[in-house]
């Protein structure tokens, strides 16, 4: 009933991108029985609703663990009492709260809060005896809290240069400059790591003619995602007349309705292709920081690689890009692809960049390039980025080939990004994605031509899906070979 309430709130009442009114920072406060949640009453402020996550991130504005809706201040604080809540010694707390002002909703997420650095009359078993001041223990210690801790050994540690990255789940020691602090080697798919997406991408100016959906798998070390048409993933659906619900298994935030229940009418048909796409969207993000992956990109015509970076909160916005997105490194997938003017947009050519509109014909504005001789789906490469709070460094093999500095604000794309610094919308948390899509609208401008043929769908057209589906005959046996491989994926401290 609790987060009923909450939702009954949020829809009740419109949601206002005005500055008037900003939503304080929660404190915290430990309890004998659990904690308390506040922020100080102001003028207008009609009732506030506080959501609350142990150990887990937020990745949209949605109902937490715990969750309560406040319709009356006390002594000066909106507050609540979350009560018979035992917390540990190495919880963090995420916390994100709405505020109905006046007749406006206003919703903000806090700092994440570690257990034992919160203020309150109780100390946790784990936690040292002075409030505020954790102990100065590793994870292993903290999971076994009753261990007495040994100080007679001395340990001489290299200096640690304090890093500008931020990681989360909030770590409990610094973060030093040049560490690593994230590393996969894909011996093994740790699905707790690596979250599987199952949905359909939005009816937008940019949607793919994929459905994500299936397993990546692990082959002789590497990661592979594998593009499969549908005919392959539901034999028992025609294409052409069906309807899909992906139920509970739907991954999608946005509009469920949309990427998570499927229908054919007329020309609009199933997509035409269903691929993998991984994220750690529930297991690790960070802000600032190098990150390396060593992948052997896909080949093959109308193919895209995605080795993303994509925002954990969409803070500036959920539509159109407002919130960013970050392309670690793409080629196209076709051997032979120009303009009809004769630029080449193949596999020849590397990109990377930063994507703030949902245009094709806009992607570029904000992309750095190199060609080569051969297409970069032949053999393995190092694809990297290099984000700090005043450039995006891009680099393959270690060698850098482009740079974007901040200014992204100054583009005046989102008037919202000037709540932020200079990197906005590039300023947040951001987790990893790795995957394939295939044609759609925002990677493929029109009038484009193969060695063969020329591009299959008009960018925006109704029928453009079927349209590319129709012409199979002619992309499909250019997949060579269609898979994304990853070998790995490393992310240092800068």
């Amino acid at each position: 009933m609790q987060g009923e309430a909450m939702v009954m709130m949020l829809l009740a009442a419109c949601i206002c991108h005005s500055w008037s009114y900003k939503v304080p920072n929660v404190r915290v406060k430990l309890l004998e029985d659990g904690f308390r949640v506040a922020i100080p009453d102001e003028t207008g402020v009609k009732s506030v609703a506080f959501n609350v996550n142990r150990n887990r991130n937020f990745t949209s504005f949605a109902q937490g663990e715990f969750s309560m809706q406040v319709r009356s201040p006390k002594d000066g604080l909106w507050m609540h009492d979350f009560l018979h809540n035992e917390l540990r010694a190495h919880d963090t707390l995420y916390i994100w709260t709405s505020v109905q002002h006046e007749r406006a909703i206003f919703r903000d997420i806090s700092e994440p809060k570690q257990v034992c650095q919160l203020s309150g009359s109780s100390i946790l078993e784990g936690c040292s005896f002075s409030v505020g001041k954790p102990l100065p223990a590793t994870d292993q210690t903290a999971e076994t809290a009753t261990t007495p801790v040994t100080t007679s050994t001395t340990t001489t540690l290299a200096p640690c240069e304090p890093s500008l990255t931020e990681v989360s789940p909030v770590r409990s020691t610094s973060i030093c400059k040049g560490q690593l602090i994230f590393e996969e080697h894909f011996e093994q798919l740790n699905e707790s790591r690596w979250l599987h997406e199952v949905r359909a991408p939005l009816d937008t100016n940019d949607a793919e003619f994929v459905l994500y959906d299936g397993k990546a798998s692990i082959q002789h070390g590497n990661l592979v995602i594998k593009p499969r048409l549908w005919s392959d993933y539901r034999p028992d659906l025609k294409v052409s007349s069906a309807s899909l619900d992906l139920a509970e298994r739907c991954s999608g935030t946005h509009n469920r309705q949309k990427e998570c229940v499927l229908h054919t009418s007329g020309p609009i048909i199933m997509p035409p292709v269903v691929v993998p796409r991984l994220s750690t969207k529930e297991s690790f993000a960070f802000k600032y920081g190098r990150i390396e992956i060593r992948a052997k990109l896909p080949k093959g015509d109308w193919l895209m690689p995605l080795l993303l970076l994509e925002p954990l909160m969409e803070w500036y916005g959920q539509t159109g890009y407002e919130s960013g997105q970050l392309r670690i490194a793409f080629a196209r997938g076709n051997t032979q692809l120009r303009q009809p003017h004769g630029k080449i947009l193949d596999g020849r050519i590397l990109y990377g960049g930063a994507v703030l509109s949902t245009e094709a014909a806009q992607r570029e504005d904000f992309m750095v390039n190199q060609r080569r001789n051969e297409h970069y789906g032949n053999e393995f490469h190092v694809y990297g980025l290099e984000w700090s709070s005043e450039h995006l460094q891009f680099t393959v093999n270690g060698q850098p080939y482009g740079e974007l500095l901040s200014g992204f604000v100054e583009s005046d794309i989102n008037p919202r990004w000037r709540r932020g610094g200079p990197m906005a919308p590039f300023d947040r948390l951001f987790y990893i994605t790795l995957g394939i899509s295939v044609g759609g609208f925002g990677d493929f401008v029109d009038n484009l031509r193969t060695a063969s043929y020329a591009k299959p769908w008009t960018n925006k057209h109704p029928q453009a899906r079927l349209h590319f589906w129709q012409e199979q005959n002619k992309w499909l046996p250019t997949w060579e070979h269609p898979e994304l491989l990853v070998d790995y994926v490393r992310v240092y401290a800068i």
